[in-house]
């Protein structure tokens, strides 16, 4: 029987090794062709979601701006927690809802349910200051003196400028029922700035620092303070805020 020489068989498997060669190139090629078209559509798809997410998220916050505004003109808190209820029915976990809501709660004398959200906002959320100067405010109210220090020290500690805080526990550390929580050094350093930040002009700030000053024994400066009455302007500098004079003096 013929052999078919070795330089033939050679030949033969050459064309066979690049014929394989060329099919795996189309083949790459074509997978090539279907994976960017699938890529594209990919990415195009996680920017649609992101935008939508992004446009929600600005609907979410123009309702709750339109609520908020309308709240401060009206005062009408039924219609507000209305509102904010239904909200928190589309948008559950979103902090800021949860926020507002609980202290319309606390305004409709619903103060469990507040805490309540306001805890879920800051499980959410746990650097919400908002969250955390609103429990502060709403355990003061309640003379849970040692919660409403807890959270309103963790309002300062995530915002420095957070003045109903400021407020807010200064009048606790100079008042508080217990003693051992009292502490009037704090309270002044923390009644003066929350008048500071507000440019010294918020009465309700301006009546705690009096208080703070009347209790630490600085009796003539809460006396300056009081006098000067709603149209005072307290001389707020780096020395403290230790004097006051008449508006356009």
């Amino acid at each position: 029987m013929a052999t078919r020489p070795a330089s033939s068989a050679r030949s033969i498997a050459a064309r066979h090794s690049a014929v394989t060669h060329l099919q795996e190139r189309l083949a790459a090629r074509l997978l090539l062709l279907c994976l960017v078209p699938l890529a594209i559509i990919a990415v195009l798809g996680m920017y649609a979601y992101r935008l939508s997410g992004r446009v929600q998220e600005i609907e979410t916050l123009e309702r709750v701006s339109y609520v908020d505004r309308s709240y401060r003109e009206t005062h009408n808190v039924r219609w507000a927690v209305a509102e904010y209820e239904a909200l928190y029915g589309r948008y559950p976990n979103h902090p800021r809802i949860l926020v507002r809501l609980a202290a319309l709660y606390h305004e409709d004398n619903q103060d469990d349910r507040a805490v309540e959200l306001l805890r879920k906002a800051l499980a959410l959320k746990a650097d919400d200051s908002e969250a955390f100067s609103t429990l502060a405010y709403i355990e003061l109210s309640r003379h849970n003196d040692v919660a409403a220090i807890a959270a309103g020290e963790m309002a300062l500690h995530h915002s420095r400028t957070d003045v109903q805080a400021y407020n807010n526990l200064a009048w606790t550390y100079a008042t508080s029922r217990d003693e051992r929580l009292r502490d009037l050094a704090k309270a002044v350093t923390y009644a003066e700035e929350a008048v500071r930040l507000t440019r010294c002009r918020q009465k309700d700030y301006l009546d705690t620092l009096a208080e703070v000053y009347r209790r630490s024994g600085r009796a003539e400066d809460a006396s300056k303070i009081t006098l000067a009455g709603t149209s005072s302007r307290v001389l707020c500098g780096p020395a403290g805020l230790a004097s006051a004079t008449t508006e356009g003096r």
